[in-house]
């Protein structure tokens, strides 16, 4: 798609019906399962092709005191690949940088160009760099950050990474959106509602990392989703939708508008 054609997805909230294929790329095994798990199910589901890449193997993240980087390792790696499967898909890509030890580089950029050029998706599901509400993993800003850069304009441009070009034979692609996670203002929201027991059972998977299985079930199953309830759902995961549409027709209007405040009360 050229960078000044108009978007086909004038459905944000249902991008399976312009689109075949969605990456999600995330800094950790189960950032996409707490992110966005419901909705690469509904579009595995709505035929859509979907590939995951993780940027680390997320090789600290326990509290056993004997337990080592590389076991560790290999047993998420295992968990996240169970877990895809649940969702729908068997392309999984492991890029094995240190967890806590990722970088915005110029080798961690080419790695994800490398697999947009492989997989050619329509959509790339990232975490969003630009949080400034609070405070965001290191790993996910770095993570969503080279993600968006190798997107546009990397991926897209010959002269970048040539050698993939030249040597591996894949060619250059250009992402027509990119749809960020942990957004603060998400503006596309996809009802999850019908897809909920497969996430639960794709976090499931991630056994080192949850403790109490059946009380993350019952949170996500039954606690209020302030997100779903503004909008009358009963579950929901919220984007912020990014396209490269330079020159041509703005994305349609957010979806999640601001609260407005409240006027003060006058004096009787």
């Amino acid at each position: 798609m050229s960078t000044n054609a108009q978007s086909p997805n004038t459905k944000p909230d249902q991008p399976w019906l312009a689109y075949k294929r969605a990456m999600v790329i995330v800094a950790h095994p189960d950032d996409a399962e707490f992110g966005c798990s419901g909705t690469l199910a509904k579009m595995a589901r709505n035929g859509m092709q979907i590939a995951y890449v993780l940027c680390t193997s997320g090789d600290k993240g326990s509290g056993d005191p004997t337990m080592t980087s590389e076991r560790l390792a290999k047993i998420r790696e295992q968990e996240q690949r169970n877990a895809a499967r649940v969702v729908g898909t068997e392309d999984v890509t492991f890029l094995r940088f240190g967890d806590g030890e990722l970088e915005t580089s110029r080798e961690v950029i080419g790695k994800i160009v490398h697999e947009i050029r492989r997989f050619k998706p329509d959509i790339v599901i990232c975490q969003d760099p630009y949080m400034r509400r609070r405070h965001n993993h290191r790993d996910h800003r770095h993570a969503g950050q080279a993600t968006f850069d190798a997107v546009y304009p990397y991926a897209r441009d010959h002269m970048h990474f040539p050698d993939q070009i030249k040597k591996e034979g894949l060619q250059t692609h250009k992402v027509a959106e990119v749809y960020s996670i942990m957004s603060e203002e998400p503006d596309v929201v996809i009802d999850i509602s019908d897809v909920i027991d497969v996430k639960v059972e794709a976090l499931k998977q991630h056994a080192s990392q949850i403790g109490d299985p059946k009380g993350l079930e019952e949170r996500i199953k039954n606690r209020p989703n302030e997100l779903a309830q503004q909008h009358g759902l009963k579950h929901a995961e919220g984007f912020r939708r990014h396209t490269f549409n330079v020159g041509g027709p703005q994305p349609v209007a957010p979806l999640v508008r601001p609260v407005e405040a409240e006027e003060p009360a006058r004096e009787a």
